[in-house]
């Protein structure tokens, strides 16, 4: 563990700046979230966790469905098509995703209620926000490959965030036997 270990519920982890220094040259793919497109929300800076994905475009019943289901640390990666139109999550939906154990959301689009969102124990990543909630007409695709920030979000692959940015890998890359632990697998 290097000096730049930050905690996230009880678990160290590293940040992602030595995550990219201690496997830049590995055999894992690593890509990196284009720099300054996302903006940080919620009370938790860092997350991570096993990625799942909802694809949706200024509609979001599949958000707040996936969001009503236990989320084992995971983080939901919501492909809202980078809109700025409406809001694809607000406050009700954040809190369903801390009741239900969601590590964070990163939302390619807007979310609302940001005041209340930055005072729940989640992380929250989006392009910004706006007042008007999402249209329902149209449901979204569940556990489909995202891509944006030029970036491929696969479900099952691994999502780390920090004050520095987004990284996506194939495989965890902070210890399999600790990852087990803090999701309640072992």
């Amino acid at each position: 563990m290097t000096k730049r270990m930050k905690a996230t519920r009880n678990f160290q982890l590293p940040t992602l700046a030595d995550l990219c220094d201690e496997h830049v040259n590995s055999p894992t793919r690593l890509s990196v979230v284009e720099p300054g497109l996302f903006l940080q929300y919620g009370k938790l800076p860092r997350f991570f966790g096993q990625i799942q994905t909802v694809r949706c475009f200024e509609s979001n019943p599949t958000v707040r469905e996936v969001l009503s289901t236990p989320g084992f640390h995971q983080v939901l990666v919501v492909d809202g098509g980078g809109s700025k139109r409406v809001a694809i999550m607000g406050d009700q939906i954040a809190k369903l995703a801390v009741d239900n154990n969601w590590a964070g959301v990163i939302v390619n689009g807007c979310i609302r209620d940001s005041a209340i969102i930055n005072e729940l124990s989640i992380g929250v990543r989006a392009l910004g926000t706006h007042p008007v909630k999402s249209l329902k007409s149209y449901a979204g695709e569940k556990n489909a490959n995202c891509n944006f920030g030029g970036v491929e979000f696969v479900p099952g692959q691994w999502v780390y965030v920090d004050e520095d940015g987004i990284l996506v890998s194939e495989t965890p890359l902070h210890g399999h036997e600790n990852v087990n632990k803090l999701v309640g697998v072992i």
